[in-house]
């Protein structure tokens, strides 16, 4: 059972958000108190109710790391990434921050549905999806998703014909990561003008465009290629007379 650390002057709306039903809250009287003083103090106070493993959350970490984030990139919407961690409390949390979010599967969407997430504060982050799981998001009114190939566009356009797109492209110079989920999915630069006339054909609406450059890398400067490559997807649609984009979705790293 996952036990919350919290301070509570900081997080009174964060607990009267879903996600939180059935959890315990142990309140910090120090600044200083570590997670594992936490820890430390749950098994010595209470170990009779002890019989499985148990996880701690410090809220204190996702309330600062949010405030960061407006603090020095206020006109950047985060759209934090399920599958890092689906604890449903730590989205609860991020949920009532206002966060929105990258969800790669139905199951996914489903989760951040359940805390009374809209659903324009998701974003269907994978770019080949199969049938049902397409019908599934346009179901719960999931209106826009990524695309890297023809093929998507096809799928799309018979089960989904009013959502709106965000092409994955595939940065171009090697960010040195650890996980090199960049090479994973993602449009080549020569293929990007097909694609995007694809779409256009289609009679979907192509709003921005994304990348991975894969986590944990190493070189920093992968994201200025990656940026400059995005630059000219945004050009070569205004070149095709398209509608102007409105998203560039950097990935993680």
């Amino acid at each position: 059972m996952p036990t919350l650390v919290a301070e509570e002057s900081q997080i009174t709306n964060i607990f009267s958000a879903s996600g939180f039903k059935g959890k315990k809250l142990v309140t910090t009287l120090s600044s200083e108190a570590t997670i594992s003083d936490i820890i430390q103090s749950i098994i010595k106070t209470k170990p009779s109710e002890i019989d499985s493993p148990f996880s701690v959350l410090d809220l204190r970490v996702v309330i600062d790391l949010m405030n960061k984030w407006t603090m020095n990139l206020p006109t950047v919407k985060p759209f934090y990434a399920v599958k890092c961690n689906p604890n449903i409390s730590l989205l609860g949390a991020l949920a009532s921050l206002g966060a929105n979010f990258d969800c790669a599967s139905p199951v996914e969407i489903e989760s951040v549905l359940s805390l009374g997430v809209s659903p324009d504060r998701i974003i269907y982050a994978n770019p080949c999806k199969s049938e049902s799981h397409i019908k599934y998001a346009a179901s719960v009114g999931v209106n826009v998703t990524t695309f890297d190939s023809v093929g998507e566009v096809e799928k799309i356009k018979m089960w989904h014909p009013n959502c709106e797109l965000v092409l994955r492209i595939k940065p171009e110079e090697d960010s040195g990561a650890r996980f090199s989920l960049g090479l994973k999915f993602g449009a080549l630069r020569n293929e990007v003008p097909e694609l995007l006339k694809a779409a256009d054909d289609a009679g979907l609406k192509v709003i921005g465009a994304s990348f991975h450059i894969g986590s944990a890398g190493a070189n920093t400067q992968a994201y200025r290629g990656a940026i400059l490559l995005a630059k000219t997807v945004f050009e070569t649609a205004s070149n095709l007379g398209m509608p102007k984009m409105k998203i560039l979705n950097i990935g993680g790293g």
